[in-house]
């Protein structure tokens, strides 16, 4: 896994004879193929050799792998806030619902407005998969450590912080980051103080540290939660006792977020954090974490699937709707594939009705 970079690094970029090199492996995955159907395969070479740099190769090749994505697994997709999207040096935070979509859907969204893509924060479980190592030279992800605290965490976020610091601030650039460590698995989006601790720290005093990452929270809203049946399983086995990844379980949950049907998918560009409000908040991080914790459930989008699940929580009968028929036959087949009893069937529901709970 690529380290942390090194706070005198200028920042994090693949360029010469090491990005040429990945642009040729890249040309001879098969869904390369796919996404140029009338090139040969020495003309989708010579296409990826030709491109000069990382804005070259995501503005053609990455938008039309998010395109592929989305036309094979979302019905629409909607994005609200784009006033938002101004090209400021900023810090966006982000509810975390799939590994990869997430900020993919962002990064779409940039290109798709001329802009430039940001720098994505991802944790060292994803280099488990072989092109990620490649992929992620070739998009600006940086990756972190898992590290489960003492000393190494410690020095980890602070290594992080002062990266974060040097990217936005000194470099100009924009970052993505997932509100807290790993992916929201019980429904309810909440930011890790911890994460907000590591930004305050980074400046000379909390205010004008987080004051000056221009945070923007992020919302993404899907109608057919991603991984929801294997997030439940997950926590079902958690209660029942220690649990453990199968090797090459984050990869397949990577594939799986990727090929699964998601339905309607909505992207809330929330508003920005004010110097006011990080004042009258004194720049404390439980405090502000609340903060962005409202702004990303305020702009969660509901969709019907939250009200059915909240429904059958409350052990009230569905409506006579096929949507509802839909809902319903989505529960018993996940239930049918992972037989663990009621606590499964409730644990999905809760899923999905969490941002209608929290809201």
């Amino acid at each position: 896994m690529p380290p942390i970079m090194e706070p005198n690094d200028e920042y994090y970029s693949c360029q010469g004879q090491e990005f040429k090199a990945i642009m040729a492996t890249l040309a001879e995955y098969p869904l390369a193929a796919k996404l140029f159907p009338s090139l040969s395969a020495e003309a989708l070479k010579e296409h990826f050799l030709a491109y000069d740099g990382i804005r070259a190769f995501q503005s053609d090749a990455m938008f039309r792998a998010s395109q592929y994505m989305m036309q094979q697994t979302i019905s629409s997709f909607t994005c609200s806030g784009q006033e938002y999207l101004d090209g400021q040096p900023s810090l966006f935070i982000s509810n975390h619902r799939d590994i990869v979509v997430d900020s993919l859907l962002l990064q779409y969204q940039l290109i798709a407005l001329g802009l430039d893509t940001t720098h994505i924060v991802i944790g060292s479980n994803l280099y488990e998969m072989p092109l990620m190592t490649q992929l992620a030279k070739v998009n600006k992800m940086v990756g972190i450590p898992r590290v489960s605290g003492g000393k190494a965490f410690y020095n980890s976020m602070m290594q992080l912080s002062v990266l974060l610091r040097r990217l936005v601030c000194d470099h100009g650039q924009c970052v993505w980051i997932a509100q807290r460590n790993g992916r929201t698995k019980d429904g309810i989006d909440r930011t890790d103080p911890a994460l907000v601790k590591m930004i305050a720290r980074s400046g000379p005093d909390p205010v004008s540290a987080l004051h000056s990452m221009h945070i923007i929270p992020l919302s993404v809203s899907y109608e057919w939660e991603p991984c929801a049946p294997q997030k439940a399983r997950e926590l079902c086995l958690r209660r029942q006792g220690p649990y453990t990844k199968a090797p090459g379980e984050d990869t397949q949950s990577i594939l799986d977020g990727l090929t699964a049907f998601k339905g309607q998918v909505h992207l809330t560009v929330c508003p920005p954090l004010t110097l006011a409000e990080i004042q009258s908040l004194q720049g404390d991080p439980a405090r502000v974490a609340a903060l962005i914790d409202r702004r990303i459930a305020q702009g969660y989008r509901l969709f019907d699937n939250s009200r059915f699940a909240d429904e059958l929580l409350a052990g009230r009968p569905l409506p006579d709707t096929p949507a509802a028929h839909r809902f319903a036959q989505y529960l018993d087949q996940a239930c049918a594939q992972y037989p663990l009893g009621p606590d499964y069937r409730q644990t999905l529901l809760s899923i999905y009705a969490g941002p209608l709970q929290n809201r």
